[in-house]
């Protein structure tokens, strides 16, 4: 089969490898659209902390499949089946898995990080980490459902008020995610800071009522920073009321320093979140969320490619213009 294989250090190809097998608690898929991101290129340029990737890695950690053969202990699935699967992989033993974070599970392992991804043609996964998928969800809103755990993750943790004001930085596919999530917990209004002007329109598509690209002067309950801008970071701090929350779902890069006012933190009596990943709760949130017909996030893929063109993937992903929301491998049916 078929694998786009990481090597680091700016070397990545689309190598020929052999196919997985279902093992008892197992189960073997094929992917049928599959996701790159920010992170899968800090990943190709060896740019991401080592204690989270293992090189030669198959990239993919945001995708969608189809269940091509069970394990012999699997239940509750079928061959045909067209699934997602949680690709942080808890021990489920630890005192943080016990505790319902699995998201800080003490042994870490991930899909396209520390195991093979879903770039590739198949793709073996544990069993109890597989969700099927309603026939009412597209597959673009499937391949989602990792990316928007993350930010689940993070607002459950944020715990938003209903009615509160909510500024979202960046303009990415975070970003718009953030911006189109959030309404679930229904704010008086949402806008977004963002870099490019031409992301406006997919910003309106998330819901977004303003759409910015100077920072306002106005106040927010609840500043959400998914564009990993130490100097927006900085000046989230100044854009909250007394009490509001900061929440950080950008990384700025493990060799930056982000300066802010300690003063302005306590004289404001304000909270500075951060959230990693996503708990096997909040995946399974966002999985009832687009069961529920309350989330539909087709509207973000907005470029596909063939594995083969793996090359004109990662410069749409590095120097697309706007406007420019996922891109993805579209690999099977």
């Amino acid at each position: 089969m078929k694998s786009l294989t990481a090597f680091g250090h700016e070397k990545i190809e689309l190598v020929e490898s052999t196919a997985p097998q279902a093992g008892s608690d197992l189960v073997l898929v094929a992917p049928i659209l599959t996701g790159v991101c920010g992170t899968d290129l800090e990943i190709i340029h060896s740019k991401i902390d080592p204690a989270y990737v293992i090189y030669p890695t198959v990239i993919g950690h945001e995708w969608c499949g189809r269940i091509e053969e069970l394990g012999d202990n699997v239940s509750g699935l079928s061959v045909g089946d067209r699934v997602v699967v949680e690709g942080i992989i808890p021990c489920e033993s630890c005192f943080e898995c016990i505790s319902g974070n699995s998201n800080r599970c003490t042994t870490y392992d991930e899909i396209g990080f520390t195991r093979p991804g879903a770039a590739a043609e198949l793709i073996c996964v544990p069993a109890r980490l597989v969700h099927k998928i309603a026939d009412s969800v597209s597959n673009e809103s499937a391949a989602l459902v990792e990316p928007t755990a993350v930010v689940t993750q993070g607002i459950l943790k944020a715990a938003p008020k209903p009615g509160a004001k909510v500024l979202i930085i960046g303009d990415g596919t975070i970003a718009l995610i953030a911006g189109r999530l959030i309404r679930n917990w229904k704010p008086s209004s949402v806008d977004m800071l963002g870099l490019k002007a031409g992301q406006s329109a997919l910003a309106e598509q998330a819901g977004i009522n303003r759409f910015l690209t100077s920072q306002p002067e106005d106040k927010y309950d609840l500043i959400i920073e998914a564009a990993g801008s130490s100097e927006r970071i900085s000046g989230a701090l100044r854009m909250l009321v007394r009490g509001g929350k900061l929440l950080l779902l950008g990384f700025t890069g493990s060799d930056v320093n982000t300066p802010i006012s300690i003063d302005d933190v306590v004289n404001g009596d304000l909270s500075i979140l951060a959230s990693f990943g996503y708990s096997r709760s909040a995946w399974k949130a966002t999985v009832d969320l687009l069961y529920s017909g309350e989330l539909d996030l087709t509207f973000l893929v907005t470029h596909k490619f063939a594995l083969a063109d793996f090359a004109e993937a990662v410069s749409a992903l590095e120097s697309a213009p706007a406007p420019r929301g996922k891109i993805a491998f579209a690999i099977g049916q």
